[in-house]
C-alpha cells in the first residue's frame, strides 16, 4: 500500500509554472512516475494541460489527446521507467480537499483496466495568491474520500 509520495524538484517547479500561467482558473494534467518500493511513489513529471484544455474558475477539462501523446512519448523515452500514476490540478483556494467530482474520477481510474495503476494519486495545487500549497491523495480499494499522503521533497 502506498504510504508516501516523493516529488522531484523539477516536478514541483513545473506545477508552480503551470499554475502561475493560469492564475485565476483551474488547470491540470497528468502525473508520471514510478514506485521506488512497495510504499513509496516518486513523481518524475507533471504534464502541461495541453492546447485544447478548457479552463474555468472552478473546473478544468483535460486535453485527452495531448495527454495521451505526452504519456506515450515519456513512457517510450524512459524505456517504460516512467508511467501514468495519477492526476494533478489546481484548486483556487487554500484548504480545498478533493471535490466529489475529483473523488469519483480517481475511484473510476483505480477500478479501470484502461489505466495501469491500482492506486492513482491526485495532487492538488491549492492556489490563493501569493500562497501555493501542494497536497496529495491516494485512491484505492473502497476508499470513497481518498487518503492524504505525505508529499516529501524540497520546499
Amino acid at each position: 500500500m502506498l504510504k508516501r509520495v516523493l516529488i522531484e524538484p523539477a516536478v514541483r517547479a513545473s506545477l508552480v509554472g503551470h499554475t502561475r500561467t493560469k492564475p485565476d482558473v483551474e488547470t491540470g494534467g497528468i502525473l508520471l512516475g514510478r514506485r521506488t518500493d512497495i510504499d513509496t511513489l516518486l513523481l518524475t513529471r507533471a504534464s502541461p494541460p495541453g492546447p485544447q484544455a478548457r479552463h474555468r474558475r472552478f473546473s478544468f477539462l483535460r486535453d485527452t489527446a495531448f495527454l495521451q501523446d505526452y504519456l506515450d512519448a515519456a513512457h517510450a523515452r524512459s524505456g517504460g521507467g516512467e508511467d501514468y500514476v495519477g492526476e494533478w490540478h489546481v484548486h483556487p483556494a487554500l484548504g480545498a480537499p478533493p471535490s466529489r467530482t475529483d473523488r469519483r474520477s480517481l475511484r473510476r481510474i483505480a477500478r479501470s483496466s484502461r489505466y495501469a495503476v491500482a492506486e492513482p494519486v491526485l495532487l492538488i495545487v491549492e492556489h490563493s495568491p501569493p500562497e501555493l500549497r501542494l497536497r496529495c491523495y491516494r485512491f484505492a480499494g473502497r476508499s470513497r474520500r481518498g487518503t492524504e499522503l505525505p508529499l516529501l521533497g524540497p520546499g
